[in-house]
C-alpha cells in the first residue's frame, strides 16, 4: 500500500484506480482518506459490499500492526483525527 497526495490524486486518479491498489490519501502529509478497490469487480452489488468490508478489515488490520496500535485503537484515532478536522464520521445505521 502506498500514500498519494491530494494534487497526486486529482492528477492521476486514473492510473490509481487502474492500478487496483489500495492508497492512502494524504493532505499536507497527514492521511485523511484511504481508495480501496473492488478486487475484480464481479458479481453483485452484495458481492461488492463484502468484498469491500473484507478489504478494509484487512487494511485496518495492517494498519494498525504498523502503528502498534489494535485496530479498534486505530479505529478511535481516526474518528479523533476526523473530529479534529472537522469531518464528521459516519456511523452505521
Amino acid at each position: 500500500m502506498r500514500n498519494v497526495g491530494i494534487k497526486e490524486l486529482k492528477d492521476q486518479a486514473s492510473a490509481i484506480v487502474g492500478a487496483g491498489e489500495a492508497v492512502i490519501i494524504e493532505k499536507y502529509g497527514r492521511p485523511v482518506g484511504m481508495y480501496v478497490p473492488l478486487e475484480g469487480g464481479q458479481g453483485g452489488d452484495k458481492g461488492r459490499v463484502y468484498q469491500l468490508a473484507e478489504n478494509v478489515q484487512r487494511l485496518m488490520t495492517e494498519l494498525a500492526a504498523q502503528s502498534g496500535l489494535t485496530p479498534d485503537a486505530l479505529a478511535e484515532e481516526i474518528e479523533r483525527l476526523a473530529a479534529e478536522d472537522g469531518q464528521p464520521v459516519r456511523q452505521p445505521a
